[in-house]
């Protein structure tokens, strides 16, 4: 019989043991006792050594030697050309030593115990459960379950006894554990698996519970998830616990039809309907599967407004509110739910003063925000239309661009701001236009709560390519040009009067500028002035004093960029610069610390991308198409730059080559992103 592999000499320190050749004759190629020790080949060892027992067990051999040089011995034939040889050079007084393993012997040593049970031999201690007999080796059972380890050395007195009875395990749960100990095996179905479990949790019995985890995790459905969940709370599970909520949170308008549903205790039906988890749900779903949790008994009416407080009724359409809503008596009768009714109410009457009116039941079910872009140009000579397409990529992992609505006329060059979720698109262009002859002053505002439009009052003065930014809850338009030429005026939006007011003007006429907000200030960055200092300016607006004041300048001038705030920082980014007749890409990014009035050079772009959207989202800012002046072309190209890591990523495709695109970062409803 062979080795099953080599000996291997280690240079290491340590010896691992597990079979000692003591105690016999060391075969002949081991009692070498030159200085130079020859390791023979596999067939040498065996012919030499025909009765040694290391012939029926892979051999690993690890030997420690001091002061010793290893190296291969040449072949001493062309056949022996195959084999491994090699030599140990060692002092005379040098001791060998060899270490051996067995890896079959845990198995054969189980497979023993099991036969010395089977067989009622040496077994010295019987367990009793309701009258069912278990005769075990407590020492089986207590190298593998802490509980009986200390119940048998920790000086109990059950240590002392040759029968003891054991309560707060099942007998079916205690013959699977005594199995698994003697066998490493247990067999598990959904009939068995609560007693199983108890007992390795009761006895402590880690592996066998971790193993109930796999096979109730793989065993969860719409049908066996809530009672899985309730051993998950029971025994105190917390991995399979979460997965359990998982699993409901993707399933639950499913699970919802489940007879098991009804019995669900109320803070569990709690924890489920108030969590932004329930993703794939509309309002009015999650409505009816709490209104058949109530009715299901007549006592949990009491406890109406505590379950129906979750729902978000603002967020429903209103012929739901007054066809499913308000028909349910309790809706009515409680005084509580007849609040939540009336503010649902209010909120969709009163679209302007929504955002005074946010609350949790206004909030969308979703943690993840979403990159949305609005419009823009082909830039093509023999058609002046623009897109009225929005598109939306649902995450920052996200590599596809979805089409998610349309506005209801086409637009670029718009500007967007996010306040509370509701994306203003304002002024722009509805035509093409290179010079400001198309500039717009409509506005919209877009619910993605609803995926409705409401076109609010226009701005005082048309813009296109200008700036909007949110500051205090309010909307601020800063320069710009139309067919007057360019603008020095700021005019700042109030949601809850619905109305434009001046505030203090630019010191300058900008328009191509890019802005951004960081604490209390806003930002004006670059832009054409009156002069080419004016491209690499910055400005700064104070809205306590109604003041701007100007700011180090930018390190490289720029035109129709971007600036996105991160990290309590204002990068920018992109833009063009231009030279007598011919216009550059700017690919220099920059970012400035309003604490310090300094700015910093980071890694250049890629790809030159100027009259581009750009947004942040999650640390990452995403430049989206824009005109290449290199290629002299609209370009579809998306750039993301990690602001962590100063790196930029893998570039992103947009479905259109287009200028004057709009982005905003925004929480859309899952459902909405599915579709």
């Amino acid at each position: 019989m062979k080795f099953a592999s080599e000996p291997k000499i280690s240079p290491s320190v340590g010896v691992s043991a597990a079979h000692s050749c003591a105690g016999r004759t060391a075969p002949c190629w081991l009692r070498k006792p030159a200085a130079q020790l020859w390791l023979p080949s596999e067939e040498h060892r065996v012919s030499q050594c025909p009765s040694h027992p290391c012939k029926t067990a892979a051999v690993h051999l690890q030997m420690q030697c001091s002061h010793r040089q290893v190296h291969a011995r040449p072949s001493e034939s062309k056949s022996d050309a195959p084999r491994t040889e090699e030599h140990v050079m060692a002092d005379k007084n040098s001791t060998l030593k060899c270490t051996f393993s067995a890896p079959g012997h845990s198995t054969t040593l189980l497979q023993g115990l099991a036969s010395l049970r089977a067989q009622a031999q040496l077994l010295d201690v019987i367990l009793t459960i309701n009258n069912e007999v278990f005769q075990v080796h407590k020492v089986v059972l207590a190298a593998c379950s802490d509980y009986f380890r200390a119940m048998f050395t920790g000086g109990m007195r059950e240590a002392s006894q040759d029968v003891i009875e054991l309560k707060g395990v099942s007998a079916k749960g205690l013959k699977h554990i005594i199995d698994f100990a003697y066998s490493a095996e247990v067999t598990l179905d959904l009939d068995c698996i609560q007693d199983v479990l108890g007992a390795a949790v009761f006895l402590q019995m880690v592996p066998v519970v971790e193993l109930c985890e796999e096979f109730l995790k793989s065993a969860m459905s719409v049908e066996t998830c809530l009672n899985i969940g309730q051993m998950a709370t029971t025994f105190s599970l917390a991995s399979l616990k979460e997965s359990v909520d998982a699993f409901t949170f993707r399933h639950f308008l499913q699970i919802s039809e489940e007879e098991d549903f009804l019995h669900l205790p109320l803070e569990r039906l709690v924890f489920f309907l108030q969590s932004n988890k329930l993703q794939s749900c509309s309002e009015i779903d999650l409505f009816r599967a709490a209104v058949r949790w109530l009715q299901y008994d007549p006592t949990r009416r009491a406890s109406a407004s505590q379950v129906l407080c979750h729902i978000r009724f603002p967020l429903m359409k209103s012929s739901e509110l007054v066809d499913n809503v308000q028909t349910f008596d309790i809706m009515v009768e409680d005084v509580l739910c007849r609040q939540y009714l009336l503010e649902a109410f209010n909120y969709q009457i009163l679209p302007f003063r929504q955002h005074e009116m946010q609350s949790p039941r206004t909030t969308i079910r979703s943690d993840v925000l979403s990159l949305i872009t609005f419009g823009g140009t082909p830039y093509t000579d023999n058609d002046r239309t623009v897109s009225c397409k929005v598109f939306c990529l649902p995450d920052a992992g996200g590599r596809q661009f979805k089409e998610l609505t349309e506005m209801e006329v086409g637009s670029s060059h718009s500007c967007v701001a996010v306040l509370d979720n509701f994306v203003y698109i304002v002024g722009g262009q509805h035509l093409q236009y290179r010079s400001g002859e198309g500039a717009v002053d409509i506005c919209y505002r877009y619910d993605p709560h609803l995926n409705q439009w409401l076109r609010i009052q226009a701005m005082q003065e048309s813009r296109i390519q200008f700036q909007l930014n949110v500051l205090h809850g309010m909307v601020y338009a800063t320069g710009g040009r139309n067919r007057s030429g360019s603008l020095a005026s700021v005019e700042k939006y109030c949601p809850k009067d619905n109305e434009w007011t001046y505030v203090c003007s630019l010191k300058r006429r900008t328009w191509g500028h890019a802005g951004a907000t960081v604490g209390d200030k806003l930002y004006i960055s670059g832009g054409y002035g009156i002069s080419v200092e004016d491209k690499k300016a910055l400005h700064c607006y104070d809205p306590a004093v109604d003041q701007w004041e100007f700011k180090t300048p930018m390190n490289e001038p720029r035109v129709l960029h971007a600036m996105v705030s991160a990290n309590n920082r204002i990068y920018a980014l992109g833009g063009r610069m231009d030279h007598v007749d011919r216009c550059f890409d700017v690919l220099a990014v920059e970012y400035y610390v309003p604490e310090t009035d300094q700015w910093t050079t980071v890694s250049p772009m890629r790809a030159g991308q100027s009259e581009a959207g750009c947004c942040l989202l999650e640390k990452k800012i995403y430049i989206v198409g824009g005109y290449n002046w290199h290629l002299n072309n609209v370009t579809s190209i998306v750039q993301v730059y990690n602001t962590e890591t100063d790196e930029w990523e893998r570039d992103l495709h947009f479905p259109e080559s287009f200028a004057g695109i709009a982005c905003a970062p925004v929480i859309l409803p899952q459902i909405t992103t599915q579709r």
